[in-house]
């Protein structure tokens, strides 16, 4: 699936801070393994793929990574999920929405620090398999925001904003075009508000 809809550039966008605090946005929705903690990585990486779920989230396409804080270089203790695997992947997740009311989810997205600096990370965001809601997000590319890409990750903040229906399903996918280089994610966040 080819890249649709709207088209965010956040290539030159400042680095996210990790364990941001968001205000203003109504009340909190509760995002299970928002830090994608669980399962705890000890080594660099690990692949998991389509169907099975892992603490909240559940991989709807081909196969992701989970990275460890360290490899993903979060900056903190959270992990990173990697929607490009070895294949491109996609996670998923439903939040307890209120039909009606304007949702902002909010995370950091960062780049594979394992190669490919040279490359546009992206990934895109829809709601309920919905193609007229997708939202898709150019990081660009490592090596034009970090002086050592392999030794350090840029973060991004992303927004990203959609009209309730009621217990909405998320999807964060990788990019099609990508292989195995792709955009991370972490520290993701929801809340809702009436409008």
């Amino acid at each position: 699936m080819s890249p649709t809809g709207t088209i965010v550039d956040l290539s030159t966008s400042p680095p996210a801070q990790p364990n941001a605090y968001y205000t203003g946005l109504g009340q909190e929705l509760h995002v299970v393994d928002a830090r994608f903690l669980g399962p705890h990585v000890t080594g660099d990486y690990l692949t998991i793929s389509s169907n099975p779920s892992f603490d909240g989230w559940a991989v709807t396409v081909d196969n992701i990574d989970i990275f460890s804080a360290d490899f993903a270089k979060t900056g903190n203790l959270s992990q990173a999920v990697n929607l490009n695997g070895s294949q491109v992947g996609e996670i998923q997740q439903e939040l307890l929405t209120t039909p009606g009311h304007r949702v902002t989810v909010k995370l950091r997205a960062g780049h594979n620090t394992g190669g490919m600096y040279n490359k546009d990370a992206l990934f895109w965001i829809q709601v309920n398999g919905n193609p007229a809601t997708r939202v898709t997000y150019n990081l660009g590319a490592l090596a034009d925001l970090v002086d050592q890409p392999g030794k350090q990750n840029y973060w991004h903040e992303v927004t990203y904003q959609f009209s309730a229906e009621g217990h909405d399903v998320v999807q964060f996918h990788g990019d099609p075009d990508g292989g195995a280089y792709g955009a991370i994610l972490t520290e993701v966040r929801a809340y809702q508000a009436a409008v």
